[in-house]
């Protein structure tokens, strides 16, 4: 396969990725891969919330998309610093100025403003050189693919998270001269009229856009954006999964693979409630010692690194002492996609909350039940043929999660067929997309292989 011009094309990647999850590094690889499939010459350029990551996992050149690298994802890695930190001895001098500050009737919430206000004039003036250098970077790639995600919401962040960062960077290519498609794209929450702003500027100045199911696609000419609004598939259905690495011994159980997110959860949850979070891990942890006492190995597995993590621990925890069970499974330590892979592999069944977690297990024909706390795992699961294995977060209870994982238990051959068969027009639809957006700068679609 080769490009119709000698000259070799500087492709970008936008992406979301460095913050530990690993469905959106999958994205990202995905769009990787099929970009070098397509164009093995190209010079592939990232865009990412933390350029060293992405270049350590991905092997291309990367910067960053935003001044901070501040997400909901590393939330628990600040929580940790900020222990550390009061852990650390005193300064007496400084406690005792602290302590006449405090003293003085409303001398604190002056204090707090003022460094508020600080922070913000600062932020103002740095922007600026931050565009300029990001112009600089941008200027001359021809073509800037955005990897896909739930990237039109303003749930994390508000408008100033991801509508914003979209906006300048269709913007700055408008400069420089890059066409920008946008692909397979998930949207919502998005409640802020800045946001919404940002997000109608952003699509209208793209050369392509596409969503990952209509749901996105109908909020997206809800909101007046012209123009065609087509569903495409998640792109990480397009990536070529790396190889499982060789499981450990799991004995003859069944063993169901559990996927947890940290529902509510104040370290990551933007809208934490402590008692539904102590409610959701309850419930999680009354169906793992269902799991162990029916006959049944239980193996945790996170997709957000940092923040399922937490929650695995705090399911463990809450089981009454069977959370030391061995059959409940020690998983293995997860940084990488092949890592996620290589877990999931170990599983006959799998009950997935994340998106991702969701999507990765079908594309290796694992039957899932999915625990949905948004409507794009439902649309998802439907996609693959699976509409009637999936049950709401918000209300679930245990005994429905038992009943619904048994009589998918019982029908697993069949679904396994079911989702096999879905799964390859899927991936077709992908591959025309690809070619379609890398035509946009001039690549000619590979040829078909003769018989």
């Amino acid at each position: 396969m080769t490009t119709s011009s000698a000259t070799q094309r500087k492709i970008g990647v936008f992406s979301h990725g460095g913050t530990k999850n690993l469905g959106d590094e999958a994205l990202l690889a995905a769009v990787v891969q099929n970009i070098r499939l397509r164009v093995p010459d190209a010079q592939i350029v990232g865009f990412t919330i933390n350029p060293n990551d992405t270049r350590e996992r991905h092997k291309i050149e990367c910067f960053p998309i935003r001044r901070t690298t501040d997400s909901p994802a590393d939330a628990p890695a600040a929580n940790a610093n900020q222990e550390n930190n009061l852990s650390k001895p005193a300064d007496p001098e400084s406690n005792g100025i602290r302590s006449i500050i405090k003293s003085i009737p409303g001398i604190r919430p002056l204090v707090l403003s003022l460094r508020r206000l600080a922070s913000r004039v600062a932020n103002v003036f740095a922007e600026p050189k931050f565009l300029f250098d990001s112009y600089l970077r941008l200027k001359g790639v021809q073509l800037l693919l955005v990897a896909g995600s739930q990237q039109l919401n303003d749930g994390y962040g508000g408008s100033w998270g991801f509508p914003y960062t979209l906006f300048k960077w269709t913007l700055l290519s408008r400069f420089t001269g890059t066409k920008v498609a946008i692909l397979s794209v998930g949207a919502g929450p998005i409640d802020r009229s800045l946001s919404k702003f940002f997000f109608k500027r952003a699509l209208n100045l793209v050369s392509y856009r596409s969503y990952r199911d209509s749901i996105s696609s109908r909020m997206m000419e809800g909101m007046g954006i012209k123009g065609s609004h087509p569903v495409l598939p998640d792109l990480v259905y397009s990536l070529q999964l790396p190889a499982p690495r060789p499981a450990p011994p799991d004995g003859a159980r069944v063993v169901v693979g559990t996927n947890p997110v940290p529902f509510f959860d104040g370290r990551y949850w933007p809208t934490p409630d402590p008692a539904r979070y102590d409610e959701y891990v309850g419930k999680f942890a009354k169906f793992a010692e269902w799991l162990d006492k029916s006959g049944r190995s239980v193996l945790f597995f996170p997709t957000q690194v940092r923040a399922d993590t937490l929650t695995i621990g705090d399911i463990r925890k809450a089981m009454n002492g069977s959370g030391k069970s061995e059959n409940i499974l020690p998983g293995q330590h997860i940084e990488t996609i092949q890592d996620l892979v290589s877990e999931i592999s170990r599983a006959d069944l799998v009950v997935a909350n994340r998106y991702h977690g969701i999507l990765i297990s079908l594309m290796m024909n694992k039957p899932v039940l999915g625990v949905a706390y948004h409507e794009k795992s439902w649309a998802l699961l439907a996609q693959a043929g699976q509409g009637d294995y999936v049950l709401n977060i918000a209300d679930f209870k245990t005994e429905e999660l038992i009943e619904r994982l048994t009589a998918m238990e019982a029908n697993a051959p069949m679904i396994k067929k079911q989702i096999a068969e879905r799964i390859s027009p899927l991936r077709k639809a992908l591959d025309e997309q690809y070619d379609k957006v890398l035509g946009l700068i001039g690549v000619q679609p590979p040829r078909p292989r003769a018989n």
